[in-house]
């Protein structure tokens, strides 16, 4: 009888029983010894030979053959039975080489399993070292894990775009941009590790003649990095988030393929940026960037719609031969192209003035808007204050006698009189009309002014018996307008002194009593966290701005502008009633011409 047993901790194992040598000898011996009984019975039986024997005897050998039948039937039965057994074994002799099999193949995957688990704690040992390496203090050890780091992407795919990702984290640790500029940024070993990264992405998202070592669909984020020598000639990135960057040199791009977004809004590039032959895939955004040098799109091809809105250029543009959505740059509409038009360094102030003498408003000319390249106009009537931030050499002292030499030609004597703060004296020979009621160059002189100021601005306060028409028509006193006009204002203040404090009080009244304060002074130390009471109470009523060139470091001066790396003359005006947008300051001359 066979038996199968199963079960899914053992192999299936088959179980049969078989007829042993002996038992088969003993059935063989049986059926001889009878065989020759039946012949002896038979002739001595039926030997005589008359009629009735002779039919008895065929009746008997009928019987006989019936038996011998049945012994062949029997006979036939064991050959079956052999035939079984041998099936059976051949059955479970494939059931054995397939457990076997089975369990090669599980020694197998465990053994991959076991190589794959080492590999895995491999890896992670050389990134923790490599990345502990990167985080040294001394450059050696820093290249010493940027080298590290790319071995271990190259021969590791799937660790790739993090491997990126943590070069990129490293670039953005650095965002001095005011400090890369001047400094000597090919001796340093700061700068060396820094230009490593770098080269290292580069030569690793660059397809052509690499074969292995182009490291396909990687995503790079630089955000508000601070890159030296920036080169992605040639390469080929998915996605490229580089906002707020500051590119210090020039920075090549041409040839570049991004197969997903360029996003490169409110990015400044000091160098020449070279974007010729490159191709945008998707979405290509450069709002708000600035372009210090040449601006090179040539041959580029952008096959969405590309945002400039807001760019400056402080160099040449240049869009020769550009597809923008499958159209031609000299396809495109005029209101398109205004976008991409280079802002021009230098405006003479002679000729935005002449244009905004012919307004029957006291308009103030200081410059042209990016963009629209329209005048852009102070209103003091509307606007009463003003501040503006600027880096040193970056047109402070130019921007405010284009506002006095404004405040002389829209204003008679009798109508406005300026009282001129300068420690410096660089504005001593500017002024020199019925205009100047004072000119202070110390904080002695400002502070006797200021006490006197104080008193003339305080009779000009609204007094309980003064109507409202006289309210609406400002008539209860008569008088010019005072304009306090302050150069280098980071000179005048000082933590826990300003000789302007008096005025604090007069600043959200500025339209009753006449008075306006415009303050132009230093970017650096001059956020709100400065301690500075009256320019807190400026920054308090949202007054009117403009902020130039210095380091982003230094935080948010008005609005939520901060500084940022611009030409001279070039800056973000900040307005409540027109919002923000870059413009270029008009240029009077070193004689105020």
């Amino acid at each position: 009888m066979v038996t199968r047993k199963s079960s899914s901790a053992e192999p299936e194992t088959l179980r049969y029983s078989v007829l042993s040598p002996k038992a088969i000898w003993s059935a063989a011996a049986v059926i001889v010894a009878l065989g020759i009984a039946m012949a002896i019975w038979l002739l001595l039986a039926y030997g005589e030979g008359d009629p009735q024997q002779r039919n008895q005897l065929e009746a008997i050998k009928t019987a006989g053959t019936i038996v011998v039948g049945t012994g062949g039937a029997a006979a036939l039965l064991l050959a079956a039975r052999r035939q079984r057994s041998a099936e059976i074994a051949l059955k479970q002799k494939e059931l054995d080489q397939e457990a076997v099999a089975k369990t090669h193949a599980l020694q197998e995957r465990v053994a991959e399993e076991s190589q794959q688990d080492a590999t895995e704690r491999r890896v992670a040992e050389l990134y923790s070292k490599a990345v502990e390496q990167l985080g040294s203090e001394k450059p050696p050890v820093q290249l010493g894990g940027l080298y590290a780091l790319e071995r271990l992407g190259q021969g590791n795919a799937d660790q790739r775009q993090t491997i990126v990702n943590v070069l990129c984290a490293y670039l953005r640790m650095f965002t001095d941009a005011t400090r890369d500029l001047t400094a000597n940024r090919v001796k340093t070993p700061e700068h060396r590790v820094r230009q490593t990264a770098q080269t290292i992405l580069a030569d690793h998202l660059r397809p052509q003649g690499l074969g292995e070592a182009f490291w396909q669909a990687i995503d790079i984020d630089l955000s508000g990095a601070v890159l030296l020598e920036f080169h992605l000639r040639d390469c080929e990135v998915r996605s490229a988030t580089l906002t707020s960057a500051t590119f210090i040199g020039d920075a090549k791009f041409d040839g570049t393929t991004f197969t997903g977004d360029g996003l490169f809004g409110s990015a400044t590039f000091t160098g020449e940026a070279d974007f010729s032959g490159a191709t945008f895939a998707r979405t290509a955004a450069f709002e708000s960037a600035m372009f210090t040098g040449d601006a090179v799109f040539t041959s580029a091809t952008f096959t969405e719609r590309a945002h400039f809105d807001s760019a400056m250029f402080a160099g040449r543009s240049l869009f020769e031969s550009a597809a923008f959505g499958g159209v031609q740059f000299a396809e495109l509409p005029p209101d398109d192209v205004e976008h991409l038009r280079s802002l021009p360094s230098k405006v003479r102030y002679e000729d935005i003035a002449e244009s905004e003498l012919d307004s029957p408003d006291r308009y103030v000319p200081v410059g042209i808007r990016a963009t629209t390249f329209e005048p852009v106009h102070l209103d003091f009537a509307a606007d009463p204050h003003f501040m503006a931030f600027m880096g040193p050499e970056s047109g402070k002292t130019n921007f405010l006698r284009t506002i006095v030499r404004g405040i002389e030609k829209r204003y008679t004597p009798e109508e406005a009189v300026i009282l001129l703060v300068d420690y410096r004296r660089t504005m001593l020979d500017f002024v020199e009309t019925q205009h100047l009621l004072a000119y202070a160059v110390s904080a002695v002189q400002l502070e006797a002014m200021m006490s006197d100021v104080e008193g003339a601005l305080r009779k000009r306060l609204p007094g309980p018996g003064v109507t409202r028409d006289q309210l609406r028509e400002r008539s209860w006193w008569t008088g010019p307008e005072l304009f306090v006009v302050v150069d280098d204002y980071h000179f005048v203040h000082h933590v826990g002194k300003n000789p302007l404090e008096p005025l604090r009080e007069f600043i959200p009244q500025a339209k009753d009593v006449g008075l306006h304060l415009i303050v132009a002074g230093n970017t650096r130390g001059a956020g709100e966290e400065a301690g500075d009471p009256v320019a807190a109470e400026l920054r308090a009523i949202s007054t009117s701005g403009l902020v130039g060139n210095g380091d982003p470091a230094d935080g948010a001066l008005v609005g939520t502008v901060t500084p940022a790396l611009l030409p001279p003359g070039r800056a973000t005006m900040v307005s409540r009633r027109h919002g923000m947008y870059p413009v270029q300051i008009a240029w009077l001359g070193e004689d105020g011409g």
